[in-house]
């Protein structure tokens, strides 16, 4: 029994990333929009069955593969221990900076980001804040905020300012940019105001 499960498991892995790899190809000689799903799984060798036991539309495996390919990258550049200290969280903005840019450019007219691609990213980074705060939370007093909605309200800053600073034409560096972020989130906007001032 364990051993059909486990080879049902392994066969599963192995069409998914068939059907991602194919998908990538595609998406580099056809585009997201001319490609179907019939060639997606003509593509991979598979069935279309297989394809919609794995993914409803080509929609979701476009969100999967932004998402995996974000979450390469915060593996790759992120310690294996990273975690809630001004140090990861420096490594962390200057990581979305440069993925955004990446994809953006500089100075770029951006009415709006692409949804599927924001909520995409956004949930990955979400996901790796809410790790990295329940381990910050395990040492700490009870909070007055739930991790789930920090994480997420972290998350719409770093991509939102990552955003705004694609957009910018301002001569901002990355260096710096991800300095204001970073004195953001963990000084709260207050560094930045005049502390004679009471709010």
């Amino acid at each position: 029994m364990e051993t059909e499960r486990n080879e049902a498991d392994r066969r599963r892995r192995r069409s998914q990333l068939l059907l991602k790899q194919s998908f990538a190809e595609l998406m580099r000689e056809k585009g997201f929009t001319a490609m179907t799903i019939q060639d997606i799984t003509d593509r991979a060798d598979v069935h279309r069955g297989t394809f919609y036991a794995h993914f409803p539309d080509k929609f979701a495996l476009l969100e999967q593969s932004i998402r995996d390919k974000f979450r390469h990258i915060l593996e790759r550049e992120l310690p294996t221990d990273a975690g809630w200290n001004p140090e990861h969280l420096l490594m962390l903005v200057r990581i979305v900076l440069d993925h955004v840019r990446s994809l953006y450019g500089r100075c770029s007219p951006i009415d709006t980001v692409n949804p599927l691609f924001e909520s995409s990213v956004r949930d990955e980074l979400s996901e790796l804040l809410q790790r990295w705060l329940q381990k910050l939370r395990a040492d700490q007093a009870e909070w007055t905020i739930h991790v789930d909605t920090m994480a997420l309200m972290t998350s719409w800053s770093i991509f939102g300012a990552a955003v705004q600073w694609s957009k910018s034409c301002e001569d901002i560096s990355v260096d710096e940019m991800t300095h204001r972020v970073v004195a953001v989130l963990t000084e709260g906007a207050g560094r930045f105001a005049n502390n004679d001032k009471k709010l």
